[in-house]
């Protein structure tokens, strides 16, 4: 009974067993199909995959924002900063020395020479090729700030505008000399983010009061650079005067070297070589030793008329060729040339003498009586008069208001007790304001030429307009008219505004420069020509003016007058020339309502009066009288130019 109690455990056993095995083999299974993506039934999973989508989205998006983020920086460093980025691999890649090329020099017509070039140097920084250190940058900055005027702090401040990758060269000190150049040449080569490139100096003559007219050069602006492409950013150009009119003719080109380099900075091979050219030279009209006297008499009577300005020129009748131009105060222009400080520019800007204020181009003023050559031309040719026209000069002329017929308006002659019967050239030679208030604007019966014709006459003369002569800065002067003072003033124009016009015052305004050329078309045949500085310029006739050449010579004569017994100029103030000279004196009132104030002194005067060669004019600011302190500047001018007895 036991034996088979045994067999049915072993039997019972194993159906258990069997039963075990199953269930392991099932659970081996459900194990394996885990594996499988989608559940843990392999039946399952093959025919219908469970898909988990927000998973699958998730990393898609990361995807994509990871590539557009890769292809936005690709495009910026590509095309945006592209540009930008090249210029510092090339920057780094590529050194680029300057040379500054010297100026032309400025010449006079004899060939002394009145600007040059001194030898100088200047520093510049490359920003890109700065150490990222801070503490390298200090020790770098301190390396060279001992051998030079200038602090570690102020070249920080001028590299603060810069970002340190910027390529461009930035100027540290400029106006290095000789000895400090060659001791900062044995330090730079260890240090590549500096440059040292020569910087030609200009030196200009100070002695004759050539500042208005050759200018002075500085360095570029934006301005500039934006202006004209061949410019460079360390460049100096021409600032006014003749630095400035003819600056593509003085600064030539800048001679450039570049270098490849490596890692290290140390020089590879030359990639361009570009040889510097010297500016050209000008030569002017101007004659230097000319000048020089105009300046020194002009500064004596000045002082004799107690005048604190002038001005005066000298012009050849024929060619327009400026031979001596002064503009007193002057300034010296190396100032300029040597880089002026701030308070030595605030103290030439602020002088009441306005020293950088060419009065000869830019001034305008009323003429006083050497308008009267120009009137009078006027009125012949417009028929008002001729030659043996007889007008009684009493003294005064009295008019009575248009509009009120109890109030009266007197115009004085110089001479209150009058000069008496005045023909054309007796009017010129006795600067009669009778004789020229009656012929300009008309009196009693007599019937002048009227405003219009008187107006039409001035700008024929080329008053009212630019001259164009090659400088900057020239004024236009004023030539009033009845729309004029409606516009400006609001009232009417009179009679006596005809008047005084005729007698050059009033709101007539005309510069020296302009005065000079109406009188050289008084004495060339009626040729206007454009004053030049510049010899290597043409000629320019402006204008032929159709004038009658008796009409001319009526005048010429009358200006000879001038300088006679007959005349308001004595004969004595020209009598050590060497030549015959005509003119005609000006006496102009600055403010007559202020008792205090003086006159303009003015003459103006050509010889030789047989075949004239140059005309002068000269202007003293509140110089009280022309024929006192005027005339003898002319004099001791032409006594130079045509040499004296």
């Amino acid at each position: 009974m036991r034996k088979l109690r045994l067999k049915q455990n072993l039997r019972i056993d194993g159906i258990s067993s069997k039963a075990h095995l199953d269930s392991d083999i099932k659970r081996s299974s459900i194990w394996a199909d885990s594996l499988v993506v989608g559940g843990y039934n392999s039946q399952q999973a093959t025919s219908a995959p469970i898909i988990n989508k927000p998973a699958i989205i998730s990393i898609l998006l990361v995807a994509a924002i990871l590539l557009m983020a890769l292809f936005w920086q690709l495009f910026n460093l590509q095309i945006v900063e592209g540009e930008r980025m090249l210029g510092i691999a090339e920057g780094n890649r590529v050194r680029q020395h300057v040379d500054l090329s010297p100026r032309g020099r400025i010449v006079d017509r004899n060939g002394v020479v009145l600007a040059s070039n001194t030898a100088s140097f200047q520093l510049s920084i490359l920003p890109h090729l700065l150490p990222d250190n801070s503490d390298e940058r200090q020790q770098l900055y301190q390396d060279v700030t001992k051998y030079l005027d200038i602090t570690v702090d102020e070249i920080e401040g001028i590299l603060v505008e810069k970002s340190a990758d910027y390529t461009g060269m930035i100027l540290i000190a400029e106006r290095i000399d000789r000895e400090t150049a060659l001791i900062l040449e044995s330090v730079l080569p260890e240090h590549g983010a500096f440059s040292l490139s020569a910087m030609p100096i200009r030196e200009y003559k100070s002695d004759a009061a050539l500042s208005h007219i050759l200018g002075y050069v500085g360095r570029v602006s934006q301005a500039d650079l934006d202006a004209k492409a061949d410019l460079y950013p360390l460049d100096f150009i021409g600032k006014s005067g003749i630095e400035a009119q003819y600056d593509d003719i003085l600064r030539g080109s800048n001679g450039v070297i570049e270098t490849e380099v490596d890692s290290s900075g140390r020089p590879l091979r030359t990639i361009q070589e570009v040889s510097g050219v010297t500016g050209r030279d000008v030569v002017l009209s101007i004659d230097y030793e000319l000048q020089k006297q105009l300046k020194e008499s002009l500064e004596k009577y000045m002082k004799e008329a107690d005048s604190n300005q002038a001005s005066g020129v000298v012009m050849d009748v024929n060619s327009g060729d400026i031979l001596a131009s002064v503009s007193l105060p002057a300034y010296d222009n190396n100032l300029f040339a040597k880089g002026i400080e701030p308070n030595e520019y605030q103290d030439l800007v602020s002088n009441s003498g306005m020293p950088m204020f060419n009065r000869v181009i830019s001034a305008g003023y009323p003429t006083g009586s050497t308008i009267k050559p120009i009137t009078l031309t006027g009125a012949l040719e417009n028929n008002v008069v001729d030659e043996n026209t007889i007008i009684n000069d009493v003294g005064r002329i009295v008019l009575t208001s248009q509009y009120d017929p109890s109030a009266t308006f007197e115009f004085a002659s110089w001479n209150p007790n009058g000069l008496g019967p005045m023909d054309a050239r007796s009017a010129i030679a006795m600067s009669s304001n009778i004789y020229f208030y009656t012929v300009a604007g008309g009196y009693q019966s007599f019937n002048g030429m009227g405003i219009s014709a008187l107006e039409k006459t001035y700008r024929m003369f080329g008053l009212g307009a630019r001259t164009n002569i090659d400088i900057p800065g020239e004024s236009t002067g004023m030539v009033p008219s009845p729309a004029w003072k409606e516009d400006q003033i609001g009232e009417a124009w009179f009679t006596g505004d005809t008047y005084n016009l005729a007698i050059g015052q009033g709101f007539l305004s005309v510069s020296p420069l302009q005065l000079a050329r109406a009188y050289a078309a008084i004495v060339n045949g009626g040729k206007l020509i454009q004053p030049r500085l510049n010899t290597g310029t043409d000629t320019v006739i402006s204008d032929r003016l159709n004038v009658d050449p008796k009409h001319f010579k009526i005048v010429q004569e009358g200006m000879l007058q001038v300088l006679s017994s007959q005349g308001t100029a004595s004969p004595a103030i020209f009598a050590n020339v060497n030549a015959t000279v005509a003119g005609k004196s000006g006496t102009a009132e600055t403010n007559p309502e202020e008792e205090d104030s003086r006159p303009h002194a003015w003459f103006g005067a050509y010889a030789p009066y047989e075949n004239p060669e140059i005309v002068s004019v000269v202007m003293l600011e509140e110089g009280e009288n022309g024929t006192l302190y005027a005339a003898p500047v002319i004099s001791e001018v032409f006594a130079k130019h045509f040499g004296s007895s």
